[in-house]
């Protein structure tokens, strides 16, 4: 497997929801301070409605022959996938709001998260925005979001731009996007989740 191939699966969006949250409880653990009874169900509710829940709509949607892989690589096979994605994300969100009533960053980031994928499935139906590029911006976003609030994650803010930086050239590599779809993904994503952490 190409090198490029094995950096598009490890960084796939689907897993940067969950990404996310396990980075901001590790660089930032005040955050979940007063969460630490309901880790274990906040975690599980976020994988459930970030990954299986999407990844089983998905394979459903490559059963019934309307997607080819779960690359989603036609532009227009994307849009009812990412909308079941949106709606189960969003299910989640409503089981842990009141949980997260006493985190709002955590709140902000997995709102932050729905809203990426809801214009996800709105752009997917004219043009090939990079997912890929849009969950990793989001990922820098919002670590850049909390340097900006907590301060000392200067270091990880420039790993993450530089794995971005990675992650972009390896879709151009795949022939998956050209550069204005990964500009514009990163752009996006990021600029969401950063929204969403400095203003909610």
């Amino acid at each position: 497997m190409r090198l490029s191939k094995i950096i598009s699966v490890a960084l796939h969006p689907i897993f940067m929801p969950l990404i996310t949250l396990k980075l901001t409880l590790f660089l930032v653990p005040s955050i979940g301070f007063a969460l630490n009874t309901y880790m274990g169900f906040i975690v599980g509710i976020v994988v459930l409605s970030t990954v299986i829940f999407p990844l089983i709509s998905i394979l459903f949607f490559i059963k019934a022959g309307s997607v080819k892989s779960l690359e989603m690589g036609d532009q227009k096979e994307r849009p009812a996938p990412l909308i079941c994605s949106a709606l189960f994300m969003f299910i989640g969100y409503q089981f842990l709001n009141s949980t997260l009533t006493f985190s709002p960053i955590l709140k902000a980031e997995f709102l932050g998260a729905v809203v990426i994928v809801i214009l996800a499935a709105f752009i997917s139906r004219f043009w090939k925005i990079s997912l890929h590029m849009m969950g990793v911006g989001g990922l820098v976003g919002v670590l850049i979001g909390l340097n900006f609030l907590y301060g000392g994650l200067s270091q990880f803010v420039v790993i993450s731009t530089l794995l971005s930086g990675v992650l972009g050239v390896s879709r151009i590599n795949e022939k998956a996007h050209n550069y204005s779809q990964v500009y514009t993904g990163f752009i996006v994503g990021f600029g969401i989740e950063l929204a969403t952490i400095l203003l909610i």
